[in-house]
């Protein structure tokens, strides 16, 4: 049995395929032993009589081999490689504008300086991506807990004071000098990471589902208390719809409907209890305060912003230049409100255009991991898909003026080394899920993953 499984397996040409078409084989075979002895052979005889029954080696390896082998995802690098273009063409054009002379020197300078370095962030970003691409998503799972305990600790410190940095009462960076990253995208890279931690929970019953929660609240509140409103309000339904598929496929030992009733009952209604708390108490910066109240009585200072907004949107053509200041209305217009310099300065269709192209890689991305065999590839792949998608409506929402101004970004079109190197990494282990779709089972043990390397060196 071991020199035919040797000679079919040397047909596999992708190593981290061959662990497991060598469990799956050697236990089609050890139960064709067993039912053979049953119906009265020697366990040699029934030993060949199995591997006789398998056919030959080489043919059967060789047709694993084209089942088993590693996907590229050609369609998603086309869309984000539109993208990346896209918001190249779309940042450049920024120093073109009529607006952009009108402005004071130094808010020129800041603006082209922007500008420019949005090329090497999208260069940087396609660098992270190839390496979270090649690193393989099953290694980050493995550290799961560890790359989570770390970017926790990276949030108690800031909130701490310990890598200053605080505007207007947000603490918005973690690192030293000019190696920084926005606290706020650091926490989402989280998500994914998430996703993982679950998987480690896997076949538990309702004290893991606790650490589960635990493993879910602990990020939420470090955003809330940066404090990223929005931030927080995405990860924690990000995180949610991770855990609602982790539950749905029977990954703990509970009452499917009771606990998702429960679940979802609970933390819809805790971010508006913590919402009003923060509020009451002052917990929050002033100037979200403001925003909040203005938002909802639809008057005072904090209200200018989003009237202003729904002012411009007013204007709009459906092709060209709408003549509205964006430039002198609007700040950071080429990221929190890029969606609104989008649409007066090109026109309706181009809204609808760059729409378009988000919805398709959303789209793609969650087409890539409902159809995962994988649960640990489709529920890190879910996390990823709600974060972007989310951060999309967010991003438009707020530039079309239906929600409280807050910061925000556009995937792959708004200014933030941060925010883009995020967008990249998730992009990257999307890529790398669907790399190995039909390579992994539908379960991976971590014994698996720990003999992984090992089994693909000895072979």
């Amino acid at each position: 049995m071991e020199q035919y499984l040797e000679k079919l397996l040397s047909q596999i040409r992708c190593k981290k395929a061959r662990l497991y078409i060598a469990e799956e084989i050697r236990g089609h075979m050890e139960s064709q032993i067993e039912d053979n002895m049953a119906h009265g052979m020697t366990y040699e005889e029934a030993e060949k009589n199995a591997v006789a029954d398998m056919g030959d080696p080489v043919t059967t390896g060789i047709s694993l081999d084209k089942i088993h082998k590693p996907q590229f995802a050609w369609k998603l690098l086309i869309i984000v490689g539109i993208l990346s273009m896209l918001g190249i063409l779309l940042q450049q054009s920024i120093l073109y504008q009529s607006g952009y002379h009108n402005l004071e020197p130094y808010m020129q300078e800041i603006y082209r300086l922007e500008s420019e370095g949005f090329a090497y962030s999208v260069l940087y970003g396609f660098i992270f991506m190839c390496g979270i691409y090649f690193v393989d998503y099953t290694v980050i799972a493995k550290y799961s807990k560890i790359i989570g305990l770390f970017i926790i600790s990276m949030g108690i410190l800031l909130l701490a004071g310990f890598f200053g940095g605080v505007i207007n009462g947000s603490r918005y960076s973690i690192g030293f000098g000019m190696f920084r990253i926005s606290a706020v995208s650091l926490m989402m890279f989280y998500v994914p990471v998430y996703g993982a931690i679950l998987y480690k929970y896997r076949d538990g019953g309702p004290a893991a589902l606790f650490k589960a929660i635990v493993w879910l609240i602990v990020p939420v509140f470090i955003m809330f208390r940066i404090p990223s409103l929005v931030g927080a309000m995405i990860i924690l339904i990000s995180m949610l719809v991770q855990l609602t598929a982790a539950i749905l496929k029977g990954w703990f030992h509970v009452p499917v409907k009771k606990t998702l009733a429960g679940l979802w009952s609970i933390f819809l209604i805790l971010p508006a209890i913590a919402l009003v708390g923060m509020y009451l108490f002052h917990w929050l910066a002033e100037y979200q305060e403001e925003r909040i109240r203005a938002f909802l009585t639809g008057s005072g200072d904090g209200f200018y912003l989003t009237s202003v907004l729904r002012a411009l949107n007013k204007g709009i053509l459906p092709v060209g230049n709408s003549g509205n200041d964006v430039f002198g209305s609007l700040p950071e217009f080429n990221s929190d409100y890029i969606f609104a310099y989008i649409l007066n300065s090109y026109g309706s269709i181009a809204g609808v255009l760059v729409i378009a192209v988000l919805t398709v890689l959303v789209m793609f991305i969650f087409g890539a991991a409902i159809k995962q065999k994988n649960e640990l590839g489709m529920v890190m792949g879910f996390g990823c898909g709600m974060l972007l998608l989310l951060n999309i409506v967010a991003n438009i929402s707020g530039a079309l003026g239906l929600v409280p101004p807050a910061a925000s970004f556009l995937p792959f079109l708004s200014v933030g080394r941060s925010n883009i190197l995020l967008c990249y990494g998730l992009v990257g282990m999307i890529l790398s899920i669907y790399r190995y779709k039909d390579v992994y089972p539908k379960k991976i043990r971590a014994s698996q993953i720990a003999l992984q390397k090992k089994f693909t060196i000895n072979m």
